[in-house]
């Protein structure tokens, strides 16, 4: 049917900037990505591009959230069930306007339980959703392969690590009908074995999924290896250093925490965020501190 061709050619079409329209970049994810590291890594490779020091990033990540809608019994000791994106994603893409979506989820996507069709479907529904929507909206979606679950351990809880390679091999098939796939999960499992091969006590997880600094940064890398060539960047990670990017954590935090005020959302009970233009403002001041280290 000729309307159904053009909507694929629609959906599979790269978005591009207009010289003139100002880059907005929109973070999404889960714990992981609310905690901040990776993203603050990312978003100095970005303001190290040219043209780019002073362009909008900001990352709207709600701990325990999902695409797939789904919760398990008691979650959160039974105080709340996990939040689901497409209950925020419109008003997220309405209020902020962005250019660009980074998409980070997975790991919560199947409750921790062995692979089953009908979440992985509900998984599956989801990212199809979340892309839409984006596209719809002239946004350009950049999807991330679900991060690492019990790396560290020969016989993982519910052999939940299968579950996440399976999300994340879907993911990655999606390229060949136009989805923009980085598949950090590949990538991790394979810095992680180089590691503990130079260190056979290296732990990328003590809990499991929450990796420490030197896994954000393996999660940057990871990221950053395909995105800089999809966005004609520099190809190489700029160092980074915890204390010049302090201002720029700073900014992430006061940004995040008042987009996530402003949007509202459902779920766990978050510090609350300053009035948007005194967050903008703070993030501003920061900022100028942080291009001033460089």
């Amino acid at each position: 049917m000729p309307w159904l061709l053009s909507l694929c050619l629609f959906l599979s079409a790269p978005l591009l900037l207009a010289d003139s329209e100002e880059m907005r970049v929109a973070i999404l994810g889960d714990d992981m990505t609310y905690d901040g590291r990776w993203v603050v890594q990312i978003e100095a490779a970005i303001r190290a591009q040219k043209g780019l020091a002073r362009c909008s990033i900001v990352n709207f990540a709600l701990p325990s959230e999902t695409v797939s809608g789904l919760s398990e019994s008691g979650h959160a000791g039974g105080s709340y069930p996990r939040p689901s994106l497409l209950k925020r994603l419109k008003r997220i893409l309405d209020q902020y306007h962005p250019t660009h979506v980074i998409i980070f989820y997975g790991i919560n996507d199947g409750i921790y339980l062995s692979l089953d069709e009908g979440r992985f479907n509900a998984y599956r529904e989801g990212m199809n959703k979340v892309r839409i929507q984006c596209i719809r909206a002239n946004v350009r979606p950049i999807f991330l392969t679900p991060p690492l679950f019990e790396p560290d351990r020969l016989k993982p809880t519910n052999n939940y690590h299968l579950v996440m390679k399976a999300y994340a091999d879907w993911l990655v098939k999606q390229r060949k009908l136009g989805w923009e796939v980085i598949d950090v999960h590949t990538k991790l499992l394979s810095s992680i074995a180089r590691l503990k091969k130079e260190n056979p006590r290296y732990i990328y997880a003590r809990d499991g999924v929450h990796p420490g600094d030197e896994g954000h940064q393996l999660i940057a890398q990871a990221v950053w290896d395909d995105l800089a060539p999809k966005m004609q960047w520099q190809s190489e990670l700029p160092p980074f250093d915890n204390a010049k990017a302090k201002p720029l954590t700073l900014s992430m935090q006061a940004l995040r925490n008042a987009w996530l005020s402003q949007i509202g959302y459902e779920g766990p009970s978050l510090a609350s965020g300053m009035p948007l233009p005194e967050a903008e403002a703070r993030s501003a001041a920061l900022l100028s501190d942080f291009l001033k280290s460089l």
